[in-house]
């Protein structure tokens, strides 16, 4: 077995560039709580979707428009090219009980982050994965809004210790943190082994940990009072400021890029990313990275049996049998993926793409979590 490190580091060579306007924005509401219907006009920042679960920041229109359609998968809004926003919120004049967790999750931040105490808050300031430089872009470019997002997280965990892991070597810093150097390679980038190389301990019960994107996005909330209306992605080695919702057909569009027949399209990065349905598909608030797999490259992945070579069991930084889960979520048999160390996936994506016969492994497992989550939600109704 080859165990490859795959480097985390980008040459940053620019700012970071806006993407041009779409005319029409195509808003992820699949499994979401609608809160406008079809005809309804909207300001930049308008609420359109809240999460069934608790702390989960709320989804708002990130541009003026009407509502044209709305399916299974998505809310359609037909872009007007107003400039009429939400009215802010000053959430700094807020004390830090209920009230002011509320007021971010319905400004788009994920509240559950910063909910309740810790005695270790992590900032994880690696690239999440090859390809993508957004952390890195941040640490340079958007440090007052990160400042900003640090001073909100301290308040509201009131953690001993705040911490920036960031790559080996760096001198990065932030005020109101320590630095810690962590190898720049996937998966060390992963939340929980950043967590693992800071304290030393797996799954500390009083760490917290929060990524470098989620804490420029608490920051530019606290800064702007606005909610959340962009992501910023990682497309072709530069970086650009994207709408929520964007189509992916815009974007390349956009930067003169095109996908053929049979190319694979993934929103996010290379090993946990998920690969489109259409090119109408909008982008969500956590891609952090657009890729394009030419049909030729490598070979398709399909449901072929598992041929017990070991490969992903040797490639997993969990421990854990991906074979085995696998085989349990494909023929539904959760209960049994779970005593496999289901939830002790971190779903890197090393297992399905070293799979010398090519099976989903990753899509099994987040199919058998959702399984499972829904069962647990049907439960509790």
């Amino acid at each position: 077995m080859l165990k490859i490190r795959y480097p985390l580091d980008s040459e940053l060579a620019n700012s970071i560039r806006e993407m041009r306007p779409p005319k029409e924005l195509h808003v992820n509401v699949r499994n979401l709580v609608l809160k406008v219907g079809k005809g309804a006009v909207l300001r930049k920042g308008d609420i359109v979707a809240e999460h069934p679960s608790k702390g989960v920041g709320a989804f708002h229109a990130s541009a003026c428009g009407k509502v044209s359609g709305v399916n299974y998968h998505s809310l359609t809004v037909k872009c007007s090219g107003g400039e009429e926003t939400v009215d802010p919120v000053n959430v700094e004049t807020m004390g830090k009980g209920l009230e002011l967790l509320r007021a971010l999750q319905g400004l788009g931040v994920d509240a559950a982050l910063f909910k309740g105490g810790a005695e270790v808050l992590v900032v994880n300031g690696q690239n999440p994965e090859p390809g993508i430089s957004v952390a890195q872009q941040l640490l340079r470019d958007g440090r007052e809004e990160i400042h900003a997002g640090l001073q909100m997280a301290r308040r509201l965990l009131s953690p001993g210790r705040t911490v920036l892991a960031v790559p080996k070597g760096e001198e990065t810093s932030i005020p109101g943190a320590e630095t810690v150097g962590v190898k720049a390679k996937y998966p060390y980038s992963l939340d929980a082994l950043v967590v693992r190389a800071v304290t030393g301990r797996e799954f500390p019960e009083d760490v917290r940990v929060v990524n470098v994107m989620d804490l420029y996005d608490l920051g530019k909330v606290v800064l702007t009072g606005l909610p959340i209306t962009e992501t910023l992605m990682s497309i072709a080695g530069h970086n650009y400021r994207v709408p929520i919702g964007t189509p992916v057909r815009h974007i390349l569009d956009a930067l003169h890029m095109a996908a053929g027949p049979g190319d694979i399209v993934v929103l996010g990065g290379p090993f946990r990313g998920e690969a489109i349905y259409s090119l109408d598909q909008g982008v969500k608030k956590g891609d952090h990275g657009l890729f394009i797999t030419s049909s030729d490259s490598i070979p398709a992945v399909q449901d072929a049996a598992c041929i017990n070579c070991g490969e992903c069991v040797l490639q997993c930084p969990a421990r854990i049998q991906p074979h085995l889960i696998s085989r349990c979520a494909e023929y539904e048999r959760f209960d049994e993926a779970v005593r496999y160390g289901l939830n002790s996936c971190f779903e890197c994506g090393l297992c399905a793409f070293n799979c010398f016969a090519r099976r989903p492994l990753l899509q099994y497992i987040r199919f058998a979590k959702a399984q499972i989550l829904a069962k647990g939600r049907e439960t509790r109704s």
